[in-house]
């Protein structure tokens, strides 16, 4: 009787395991809504004169739970702010920010745990009298 217990007991532990079920997601802890998650900058070239630069940030939003985060963003003397909602089941995948390979671009993306890929998202670009920003993709991982 007791080696069906334990051997009951194991398979539960692997089938929770298995539906990635784990005490480091479920004690998460959502970052306090002003902190910056992820910063970048670079120079804005041929604008010696000002040292002018282009900068984006990626702020956590007071609807952080539900995976609302800010980006901030500055190229010259042009600012300009948006939002971006993580994709369902990702809200507690912590963002970043890689530079593309297009001029004044960066993308903000994410890693999923135990994954080295980097999931492209969402896109920040500028130039001279512009600033945009858009969903690349759309994921979920419910």
């Amino acid at each position: 009787m007791k080696k069906i217990a334990l051997l009951y007991s194991s398979m539960a532990v692997l089938l929770l395991s298995a539906c990635g079920v784990n005490a480091t997601t479920d004690n998460y802890k959502f970052p306090t809504p002003g902190t910056v998650l992820d910063s970048v900058a670079m120079p804005i070239v041929g604008d010696t004169l000002n040292n002018m630069v282009f900068s984006v940030a990626v702020v956590a939003d007071s609807n952080i739970a539900k995976g609302v985060y800010d980006v901030n963003v500055i190229y010259g003397k042009n600012e300009a702010n948006g939002l971006f909602t993580m994709p369902k089941g990702a809200e507690k995948y912590k963002p970043a920010i890689r530079k593309s390979t297009e001029p004044y671009t960066y993308i903000i993306g994410f890693h999923v745990p135990k994954d080295t890929t980097f999931y492209e998202y969402f896109e920040v670009t500028a130039q001279k009298k512009t600033i945009g920003m858009k969903y690349l993709k759309a994921y979920t991982f419910e």
